[in-house]
């Protein structure tokens, strides 16, 4: 009994020790060992590639004394990661990838932790979304989609990461612009997606740039419309939906989060270490103009308010879509 208590007192000690430790870590210590990037979808999707391009201009840049690793932790609409780093309470060298589908779906009923539950460090990018058939595909533009939906109600397949997310929301916005009925099918990842829409088991998808771009550039899939103001331009032009005819206009936010209550000296230090990242070379040329995103920092208490704002967005445009009540 003795014995069982003394091991009981060094467990709490030790506990104590480590909680301490990490509230009291200096920026100039930060991180105390490897920085785990965490992104709760499958590899090849568009959080993944951000992360990979953030640990490469980390690690290109010299800009941390640690190992930068990324680690996929995939399912349950983003909720499985999610609920990883939220068991990672007060750690400093975690962080983890944040995607506006991540804001939707506990919202929609997909799980139970939101995007605000975590610590904001900084949005990282503004991404589009692409409306993308296969290069044989019967349909060449918007008009084509859309007078196939009317003439016969909901027999099209078009794929997208999560029920309720921001792919799922596009397609709802596309469907009520132009009066039409989709048969949306959710898929864990965008590489799945893009996979199953290869495969033909899906006739047209939802992609981010960065999701597709390698299938654009192989001649395997075609764009149809994009839902920024302005067309992207290059590989990825295409006409916007405004320019069809249809009111749909929509871009995610991407980006890094750390675990509840994450220690103020590791907020800011992790704060200066992604708007580094976000100033080099390989970022800026590398990622958001090869993968045409946005360029969009915003850190801290500004980058709170925009998920706090983007999660009562959401929470009206899920109500309009009869997903909540």
């Amino acid at each position: 009994m003795v014995r069982r208590r003394a091991l009981s007192w060094i467990s709490m000690l030790v506990a104590l020790f480590c909680l301490v430790g990490w509230s009291t870590v200096s920026a100039a210590e930060w991180p105390t060992d490897t920085l785990e990037i965490v992104v709760p979808w499958k590899a090849g999707g568009g959080s993944d590639t951000m992360a990979r391009f953030i640990t490469k201009a980390i690690k290109d840049n010299n800009l941390c004394s640690k190992p930068v690793v990324v680690v996929n932790k995939p399912g349950g609409n983003a909720q499985i990661g999610s609920a990883y780093v939220m068991s990672k309470k007060g750690d400093p060298n975690v962080w983890m990838t944040l995607s506006s589908a991540q804001i939707l779906s506990p919202i929609a009923g997909m799980g139970t932790i939101m995007a605000s539950d975590f610590t904001p460090l900084a949005q990282m990018a503004a991404d589009s979304f692409l409306l993308v058939v296969k290069s044989d595909s019967k349909y060449k533009t918007v008009e084509d989609v859309v007078a196939a939906a009317k003439a016969n109600p909901g027999a099209i397949n078009i794929g997208g990461t999560g029920r309720g997310a921001d792919d799922h929301l596009c397609s709802f916005l596309f469907e009520s612009a132009a009066q039409i009925k989709l048969n949306y099918i959710a898929f864990s990842g965008g590489g799945e997606v893009m996979s199953n829409l290869l495969g033909g088991h899906i006739e047209m998808a939802w992609a981010n740039p960065n999701e597709c771009l390698s299938q654009v550039e192989g001649g395997l899939v075609r764009t149809l419309a994009v839902t920024t103001e302005d067309r992207l331009g290059g590989k990825m032009d295409c006409p916007t939906f405004k320019e069809a005819g249809y009111d749909v206009v929509f871009i995610g936010v991407r980006g890094i989060h750390g675990p509840p209550d994450m220690p103020e000296s590791a907020v800011k230090a992790s704060i200066a270490l992604l708007r580094e990242v976000s100033k080099s070379t390989e970022w800026q040329k590398g990622y958001i103009e090869a993968k045409y995103l946005q360029p969009k920092f915003v850190a801290g208490d500004d980058y709170r308010k925009v998920i706090e704002r983007n999660e009562v967005i959401a929470r009206k445009a899920l109500k309009e879509m009869g997903v909540i009540k």
